[in-house]
């Protein structure tokens, strides 16, 4: 992690200006002054509002669509169980989650996020070591993101060009092209902050649209209506496991619409007022993801012809699988609605990008005025993700599917030492719950624990090498990969902000 984190002021014309490492500003201007304002101070204007964080955080989410693309790991792990009740766990504990991030960003509104509140909030003599170990495996869980994502637009280009042209079948390294020539165009639009806010509103247009194209096409064209006994009461079990086991690693294609919450935590510096604007985007992010995610789950087992056709797709894409059966075998109109999902997942990478960048880095001087050199190297881990795609998707997949718990682990610890140090003892912003904040600080917690455990499970009761899930080693291999290089470079090198 770098010294300092970036930060953002108001005179676009001036140079470069960082605090000094004890985070005490070089400058004496309205920003420095500030105390809705925390770290270091760059001279570019706060180009950003509520709208375009907002659309940050719901374009990367996007529930509604993610819950059609992770069908394939719903649909056979607890089935309608688990689309429609299991959201409901998810939309409270997700809700739980942006509470508890809401409280931090608006005592502490920082770029840094997790690495500036466990920097702040451990115990003075973990301050440093936290802050650093935090930091690097909140920004893997973004590089992580990125790539789980890349890969999934390839995957849906893929399978949209096999479908039309007779199922042929094309090689892993055509996904790999793909993969490396989307995180390229979104690299290259997240180079200059000026464009950013107009393009984030553009993302989370599409991204609307893509999912309200997606859900009344289903309805109008589905050739049969499933009852709502079928929707709201069956259960469907493909895995081997209990019941019980199921529905509960089911849960994980649910979570999937509900990561990356902090991310717009991280432009804590872009917006004006960000101890209120942070919180309504991140609560703003939950609420209407989940008011718009409820319904599509409805309508995809309203339309649903055949479950172990779409949880055992041919083609690789249980989404393309979906749409065939209710277009009945004709091929335009999936491909049309896959195409409005990969236009979504566009803007989901988009965000991504931003998110990622503003993790670790220092913001560069006019043209770019973002933090450009960690956004560099943010995206070259991300291009060499993809190339183990290529030489082995079952490690790609380990990869990609512990970001959810990298996140939570990153959260807890954040969570914890603010409950160890007492809720009251840290100075309270606008947004504040009290009690309840309490609450929603244990539930946070006890989510994590769950997660860890229950998403760590193979997909299947009968394990192979092939379908076992490796995402704990790869969560411990991260863990342990920080601590060893905070022990080899940043123990002497770096040093954490203060509160």
């Amino acid at each position: 992690m770098p010294d300092v984190e970036y930060s953002v002021a108001q005179n676009p014309k001036d140079t470069i200006a960082l605090c000094d490492r004890d985070g005490v500003s070089k400058l004496n201007n309205t920003d420095a002054a500030d105390p809705s304002v925390i770290g270091s101070i760059v001279d570019i204007p706060r180009q950003f509002n509520l709208l375009s964080v907002f659309a940050i955080g719901y374009s990367i989410c996007t529930a509604p669509s993610a819950l059609i693309l992770s069908l394939g790991v719903i649909i056979g792990s607890g089935g309608q169980a688990t689309l429609i009740w299991g959201q409901v766990a998810i939309y409270l504990v997700s809700l739980c989650m942006a509470f508890c991030l809401a409280e931090l960003s608006s005592a502490y509104p920082s770029a840094g996020g997790q690495y500036y509140w466990a920097a702040v909030l451990a115990p003075k003599s973990w301050s440093k070591a936290s802050a650093f170990v935090i930091g690097h495996l909140s920004w893997a869980s973004a590089v992580c993101a990125c790539a789980s994502m890349l890969v999934s637009l390839a995957e849906m280009v893929s399978a949209m060009y096999e479908i039309r042209h007779g199922n042929i079948e094309l090689p892993a390294w055509v996904n790999f092209v793909i993969y490396q020539a989307i995180n390229l165009i979104m690299f290259v639009f997240n180079c200059r902050e000026a464009i950013l806010p107009a393009l984030s509103r553009f993302w989370l247009a599409v991204s609307l649209a893509a999912s309200f194209i997606c859900f009344v096409s289903m309805l109008a064209r589905a050739p049969v209506k499933q009852s709502a006994t079928f929707i709201f009461t069956d259960f469907t079990n493909l895995t081997g496991w209990p019941d019980g086991i199921s529905f509960l690693t089911g849960l994980l294609g649910v979570n999937w619409g509900f990561s990356c919450l902090d991310a717009v935590t991280h432009m804590a510096e872009e917006i004006p007022n960000p101890r209120e604007s942070i919180p309504k985007a991140l609560i703003g992010t939950v609420i209407i993801n989940a008011v718009l995610s409820w319904p599509m789950a409805i309508a995809v087992l309203c339309c649903i012809q055949n479950i172990e056709g779409v949880a055992n797709s041919s083609i690789g894409l249980s989404s393309l699988s979906l749409f065939m059966q209710i277009f009945e075998g004709s091929t335009a109109g999936p491909i049309m609605l896959q195409c409005m999902l990969f236009l979504g997942g566009l803007g989901a990478v988009f965000s991504i990008h931003t998110w990622q960048s503003r993790l670790t880095g220092r913001i560069a001087p006019a043209p770019y005025e973002t933090p450009f050199w960690s956004h560099v190297y943010s995206s070259i881990f991300v291009a060499l993700l993809g190339c183990l795609y290529l030489g082995s998707s079952l490690a790609f997949n380990a990869f990609s599917g512990c970001l959810i718990q990298l996140q939570y682990v990153c959260y807890s610890f954040c969570i914890i030492c603010l409950l160890a140090r007492g809720r009251d003892s840290i100075p309270h912003g606008p947004f504040w719950l009290g009690r309840f904040g309490h609450v929603c600080n244990i539930v946070a917690v006890l989510w994590t624990l769950f997660a860890l455990i229950f998403y760590s499970f193979p997909p299947y009761k009968d394990v192979t090498p092939s379908t076992m899930n490796y995402t704990s080693v790869v969560l411990v291999a991260f863990l342990v990969l920080a601590v060893a290089f905070y022990f080899g470079f940043g123990r002497k090198r770096f040093r954490p902000p203060t509160e």
